[in-house]
Formats: structure tokens, C-alpha cells, sequence
């Protein structure tokens, strides 16, 4: 069974239109250059900052811009009291850390949990705020009454912002995580072990059918750009077939990951006031 993300961004997107009226919601974007999938997440931003009538500000910056007059921008929007998120989208271009750029960023600000602080608080189950896919993939689950208790779930990725956070966080929810990557011996065995896979890895329909058992969960967090343009996600859709529950891609996570971007919006107003 296929299973889709619009209910839950609709519910969401009613709830944030409530909060924004409520005034405190300003998030600013930087976005440095105009690389093709970050403008096509920007732009999807936009429309639900349109559509819950939130103040949304993208800053586009040239891509030739220095570390160090980038870094100057960060620290003013941290002194700017209007400005209540700010998220720096990835990928920046080559001659810039983007990790040092995150870093500088006050973490009380920061709409896309992903500032070690932030992190942090996530690894030793403090309240806060929470990178958005992995917040997307867990209310996922929750939502179409998959049980997470008890369950073994694998987690092929261990990036910083998805795999890694979303294994700590069904970790929280009492499953039992295998976190699987590019040194593992026998990745196969261990998806084919799971109750509940997480694709995380951001390779286009890397998961076949042959790695899945029947009647597990399939939650892809993938979003792969194919040669003509088409999203994929990391798993095949004849691996898709044999699960229980799939999750769509596109349609999926991807539908909730941009309201849990102004759901911590939400979050970091409330604490701010």
C-alpha cells in the first residue's frame, strides 16, 4: 500500500495559517548561487509561506561571494530581532564550509535543527527543535498507525541532517536501529532483517526488491533527480510492491518535510515569545 503525505501537510498547513495570523513567524533564506534542485526547494518554501500567509525572505547571494562576507550576513540576521528563523540552504558552492557557515548561525534561530546545538539536545532527548525530514519520516509512521515500539528498524544513510537524526529519534521511540552505510559488510541481510526500512542515502532506487521481505514498512526519504528531470526516490518500485506500507516518492516525505520546516518556525516563535 502506497502512502502519501498530503493529509498530513494539509493538517499542518491549517494549523501553521492559525499560528502565522498569531504574528512572531519571519524566516529568512539564504541561498547561495541558483543550483537547480536547492531553487526547486526554495520555491516550494515559498508557496507554503504563501499559502499559510507567513513572512518568508529569500536572500539570494551570488555564488561568488567570500566565506568570510557570508559569514557577516549569518551574524546579521542573528542580530536582527525580527528575523525569528533562518535556514542556510545547501549545497554552498565549493569554496565555502558550509559546516563553519551553520556553525555561525545563532542556534535559537535555527529553522532546520541542524546546528550542533541543536543536534545536540536531539542526542540527549532534550526538547527542541528537530531536522525537518526526519521529524516528516517519524510523523509519518505515526500518523498511518505503524508501530515504531519494539520494532527493528533500518536506517540505510548516516548523513547529519537525515540518517543519523532519524535513527536517534525511533531510537526515542523505543525501535531497535541498525544504522547501515558504505562499510557495511552485508547491507541486504540487514535490510532484508527489518520491520521498518528508512532509505536515506540518496541514490536513486539503490533499494530492489530482493533486499526487502514481505510485508515490512518502506519509508523513503530519498529525492533523486533522474537525466530527464524526474524525481526518484532511493528505493525500486518493485521493492515498493512487496511492503506493507510504502511511502510515495514524490508525494511522501518530501510533502511534509517543508511543513516541518515552518512547523519549527512555529516552535522557535513560541520560544521566543
Amino acid at each position: 500500500m502506497m502512502i502519501y503525505g498530503k493529509e498530513i501537510r494539509d493538517r499542518l498547513k491549517t494549523e501553521l495559517k492559525e499560528a502565522a495570523a498569531r504574528g512572531g513567524m519571519v524566516m529568512t533564506i539564504l541561498q547561495v548561487g541558483e543550483e537547480g534542485p536547492s531553487t526547486a526547494y526554495v520555491n516550494g518554501a515559498k508557496r507554503f509561506a504563501q499559502e499559510i500567509e507567513c513572512d518568508l525572505r529569500i536572500m539570494q547571494l551570488p555564488s561568488s561571494i567570500s566565506e568570510a562576507e557570508l559569514l557577516d550576513t549569518v551574524r546579521s540576521l542573528n542580530r536582527d530581532p525580527e528575523i525569528t528563523g533562518i535556514m542556510i540552504q545547501k549545497p554552498m558552492p565549493g569554496h565555502i564550509n558550509s559546516d563553519t557557515i551553520v556553525e555561525a548561525m545563532d542556534y535559537r534561530k535555527d529553522v532546520e535543527g541542524v546546528h550542533p546545538y541543536n543536534l545536540g539536545r536531539l542526542l540527549t532527548k532534550e526538547p527542541g527543535i528537530r531536522p525537518t525530514t526526519p521529524k516528516a519520516v517519524i510523523r509519518m509512521l505515526k500518523d498511518h498507525n505503524i508501530n515504531i515500539d519494539g520494532q527493528k528498524v533500518t536506517v540505510v544513510g548516516r548523513s547529519s541532517i537525515l540518517g543519523g537524526p532519524v535513527a536517534v529519534m525511533a531510537i526515542a521511540e523505543n525501535a531497535t536501529v541498525t544504522v547501515c552505510h558504505t562499510h557495511t559488510r552485508d547491507l541486504a541481510a540487514e535490510t532484508r532483517n527489518a520491520d521498518i526500512i528508512i532509505a536515506a542515502l540518496g541514490k536513486s532506487h539503490f533499494i530492489t526488491a530482493d533486499m526487502v521481505r514481505e510485508g515490512a514498512v518502506i519509508i523513503d526519504a530519498g529525492i533523486n533527480f533522474d537525466a530527464n528531470g524526474k524525481i526518484t526516490g532511493d528505493v525500486h518500485p518493485d521493492a515498493c510492491a512487496k511492503a506493507s506500507y510504502a511511502s510515495a516518492v514524490p508525494g511522501g516525505v518530501g510533502m511534509i518535510t517543508t511543513a516541518e520546516l515552518f512547523d519549527n518556525l512555529r516552535i522557535l516563535a513560541q520560544l521566543k515569545h
